[in-house]
């Protein structure tokens, strides 16, 4: 009997799942259309109707799948399709209405979510709409400035189909680009001047006009080598030679100086570290000389930038490690001061013709870096007392990034 109920049991189970497919496979089969499929569909016969040349039935089509299919779910064209597809069919509502929702798109709090649509595989449509738009383009054109439309409405679908359309040329190098994107900025300028609250103002600034200036800030740094000018007052060491490595951070016409210069020189006479460390007449010093500076632009050209800077070093005073191991009172001696310094740093630019990747563009530049530093210790020190002007010469760089100006 046991036996007899699991077979009976089984055997219902296989029929239930029988009847369960058999009602599946029947509801696949009479199914209507999805929403997808329809939109497929639709845009695949715009496309037909658009390779043949038959505007009509594109517009049929565009409307149809505007108004009976989309809707908040799934969107039947990409923007480019839309407002290229508006302005063909002369259903310019469409067109600006796709501008605006683009432009409020970017404009949102990042915080607030937006419901995103299914979109529509766009490849080949999209592809065959730019492949074809130079038979329509002139036409589109002409038919938006004889439209009913507003001249602000005018303006903003010829600059936009403009600015879509400006790679569609035989020849399209970099000069040739830029040559194009000038002339739309210029029309942008122009309507920016007509319309100087226009609803559109955001997405032409943000979205067509594109003007390409330095960043504000910048980066610098140079090696340098030079000579240090004692000064007819020093009655402990002679002029000498310096060696040194700085780093600028520019902001607008400032630029805040960072450096580091070592000086060798020797000694007029006995130098007194300490009243028991005394290094004799004629040795060698070095003087570290660590600086942080302020510097404005007064010029700045295609050829020189000069800076007039003013700041605050510090000066240590050693002597070298021979002398040190010779007479042991030296071992670890030093004499420091504060000072003021002002001077001027002047760079002879050296643009490449080609830019260097991710280091050197039109906006930055290598150069010859010439600077005159007046070096004046704070110190009662006899053996630190005496200003400086040190002269060093170098290879500089200077990089600004790219900003888009809005």
């Amino acid at each position: 009997m046991r036996k007899q109920i699991i077979s009976l049991l089984l055997i219902f189970g296989c029929f239930s799942t029988f009847v369960s497919s058999q009602d599946i496979a029947s509801s696949i089969k009479n199914n209507k259309l999805s929403k997808s499929d329809i939109i497929s569909r639709g845009r695949n016969l715009l496309l037909d109707s658009y390779v043949s040349g038959d505007i009509d039935k594109v517009n049929e089509a565009y409307l149809f799948l505007n108004n009976k299919v989309a809707n908040d779910d799934f969107a039947v064209f990409n923007s480019f399709e839309q407002i290229y597809l508006g302005a063909l069919t002369k259903n310019y509502t469409y067109s600006l209405k796709e501008i605006l929702r683009v432009d409020s798109i970017s404009v949102l709090n990042p915080s607030v979510r937006r419901k995103k649509p299914v979109m529509p595989n766009t490849e080949l449509l999209s592809q065959k709409l730019a492949d074809n738009s130079f038979l329509y383009l002139h036409k589109i054109i002409k038919n938006i400035d004889k439209s009913t439309l507003s001249g602000e409405d005018k303006k903003m679908l010829t600059l936009i189909l403009n600015d879509i359309f400006s790679d569609n040329y035989q020849i399209n190098t970099p000069e040739v680009k830029a040559k194009i994107q000038n002339g739309i900025n210029l029309k942008c300028d122009s309507f920016l001047v007509a319309y100087p609250h226009s609803r559109y103002e955001h997405y032409v600034r943000n979205y067509i006009r594109l003007v390409v200036g330095p960043s504000e800030w910048g980066f610098g740094m140079d090696f340098s080598i030079g000579y240090a000018n004692a000064g007819l007052k020093s009655k402990y060491v002679d002029d000498g030679y310096s060696a040194g490595i700085g780093c600028d951070f520019h902001h607008k016409k400032l630029a805040l100086f960072t450096r580091v210069n070592v000086i060798g020189t020797t000694t007029k006479k006995d130098f007194y570290f300490s009243p028991t460390a005394i290094l004799p007449a004629r040795s060698s010093v070095t003087y570290l000389d660590p600086e942080i500076s302020l510097g404005y632009e007064t010029l700045n050209n295609k050829r020189i930038t000069l800076m007039p800077f003013a700041g605050i070093s510090e000066y240590f005073c050693d002597p070298i490690q021979n002398d040190q191991d010779k007479l042991p009172q030296l071992k670890d001696k030093e004499l420091s001061s504060f000072c003021y310094q002002t001077g001027l740093n002047c760079d002879f630019k050296i643009r490449n013709k080609r830019a260097i990747l991710n280091l050197i563009n039109e906006y930055s530049y290598q150069c010859i870096r010439l600077r005159l530093t007046y070096l004046m210790p704070s110190t009662s020190i006899p053996e630190l007392k005496g200003n400086q002007l040190m002269v060093t010469i170098g290879w500089g760089l200077v990089g600004y990034a790219k900003k888009r100006t809005i």
